[in-house]
């Protein structure tokens, strides 16, 4: 089981972030005309984390940051989840974050990682951050 101590993670210039963000940002045509919609950067909310670590039963070290995908109709004004099979949403990429302790355990329950597979599934994960090419 790892243990993780809070300090995981690198960071880098903005330099090569920008060189991450612009190869994402040049597939934006490809990932359009393939039928999906396309998200370049998702927000979320400094009051909103704030909640979350309350919210999560442990004591957390980080965040897991999970990749999900979801049908979305984007041709109003915001964003709309749609129901599997109405026809309606494209597929849209979406980031789940998970609060996670020092034994690498989600603390919301999302997934059975470290043997917890018996975890309520009524925990709190971050999901929805308004989406950029929309709020940027």
């Amino acid at each position: 089981m790892p243990q993780y101590r809070g300090t995981e993670g690198q960071l880098i210039s903005v330099r090569e972030a920008k060189a991450f963000a612009k190869r994402h940002q040049s597939r934006r045509e490809d990932v359009i005309k393939g039928g999906h919609n396309y998200v370049e950067a998702e927000f979320f909310g400094l009051e909103t984390f704030q909640q979350l670590l309350k919210e999560c039963g442990g004591k957390p070290v980080g965040f897991r940051v999970y990749y999900g995908v979801r049908d979305e109709d984007h041709d109003g004004d915001e964003p709309v989840v749609c129901v599997d099979g109405d026809g309606k949403g494209k597929s849209t990429p979406r980031l789940i974050i998970v609060p996670v302790d020092a034994h690498g355990v989600d603390l919301s329950g999302l997934m059975s990682v470290g043997g917890h597979k018996d975890m309520p599934e009524d925990g709190k994960v971050l999901v929805n951050g308004p989406i950029c090419p929309r709020h940027c």
